[in-house]
């Protein structure tokens, strides 16, 4: 309940028009005072799945949905760091090109295949992973 009322506050607090939605640039002030650093495609994204009316803002039930799909404030600057560091690219995820890379940097050679086979596996059918996925990846590991 006390969580509740901490994202209803800060939802509130960035409601500045007081009509009970946020636009995506106070959404993205928001999650940073929860802590959060999303990407701007990750904004986009939000933004895309989650205004179900498609008003160009959020209500208060998709600003929670949207809260619960970030991992965990400070769960780890480092794999933030990590993670910025393999997407080269600068996408927001890690893709097969990327993953490539890291086998080089390695010594290993991959085949193509194998490397198909890897990025589905931590990926799932895109082939691409996710700040998310990585997360759950590198939790999984230890």
């Amino acid at each position: 309940m006390e969580e509740l009322q901490k994202y209803k506050a800060v939802f509130d607090e960035f409601d500045t028009s007081g009509d009970n939605k946020i636009s995506k640039g106070e959404l993205r002030d928001a999650m940073a005072k929860l802590g959060y650093n999303p990407t701007e495609q990750l904004m986009e994204m939000a933004m895309e799945e989650l205004d179900k009316d498609n008003s160009g803002f959020l209500n208060f039930p998709e600003f929670m949905e949207f809260c619960q799909m970030q991992p965990p404030p400070d769960a780890g600057a480092g794999m933030r760091q990590a993670f910025e560091e393999l997407d080269t690219d600068g996408s927001g995820y890690i893709g097969k090109d990327e993953l490539r890379e890291i086998f080089k940097r390695t010594g290993q050679n991959v085949s193509e295949g194998m490397l198909d086979k890897i990025a589905v596996k931590l990926g799932g059918e895109d082939g691409r992973i996710s700040f998310e996925e990585f997360i759950t990846l590198m939790n999984n590991a230890q």
